[in-house]
């Protein structure tokens, strides 16, 4: 059973890095193999919209006209059974390091053979083999967690990606508010660890 933890955190240290820490560990203890993907450390272009990955709809991952860490990391995540995504909250969104990586993988490791109503095109997952599991973490400075309702579009974009890109279904997730003007909540690293937890269960489960 394997995990991958996609952590869009520039940061090693912190709110978001413990409850990354905690999550990854609850996953380990629980019998997952897991490995964490820093996205911040990697070699991960800009999507050019070259349409390459959007016109190949028949292999099991897009090709790509970059030559960077995509490489290898999407044949990774393709191998997993879960996934752990993290990204600090900027203007309501993930950051600018998980949008990169999401547009990469919106035709690469999706097709666009999908359709919503009568729209062609939209990307639908390529990996169809079996079902993956996703746990979301992200972290926000200013707004507080009460707030979520209103301005979590983070969360939202890691569910898309979940279901177009890698076809896994989300588990759980998890939104830390206000850490900007106060120390992180036991409640949430408690609730990183039954995330961490409840994914393995999921994947697990599924197997059986």
């Amino acid at each position: 059973m394997k995990v991958v933890v996609i952590n869009a955190n520039p940061k090693k240290k912190g709110a978001l890095a413990t409850l990354v820490e905690e999550a990854s560990r609850a996953a380990s203890e629980s019998g997952a193999e897991v490995e964490e993907l820093r996205l911040a450390d990697l070699d991960i272009g800009y999507c050019r919209f070259c349409m390459t990955c959007y016109r190949d709809t028949a292999g099991p991952i897009g090709r790509c006209s970059q030559e960077d860490d995509m490489k290898w990391i999407l044949p990774r995540l393709r191998e997993a059974d879960g996934y752990i995504m993290a990204s600090p909250v900027s203007s309501g969104h993930g950051n600018a390091i998980y949008k990169t990586f999401f547009e990469r993988c919106a035709y690469t490791a999706g097709s666009s053979e999908g359709k919503i109503l009568w729209l062609k095109g939209c990307p639908v997952s390529r990996w169809t083999d079996r079902q993956r599991f996703t746990v979301t973490l992200v972290s926000a400075g200013t707004m507080p967690t009460w707030m979520r309702r209103l301005c979590d579009v983070a969360t939202s974009q890691m569910k898309e990606m979940s279901k177009r890109s890698f076809n896994a279904h989300v588990v759980g997730t998890l939104y830390a508010g206000k850490l900007s003007f106060k120390r992180l909540k036991d409640k949430d690293i408690r609730k990183a660890r039954d995330l961490g937890r409840d994914l393995v269960s999921a994947i697990r489960s599924n197997g059986e």
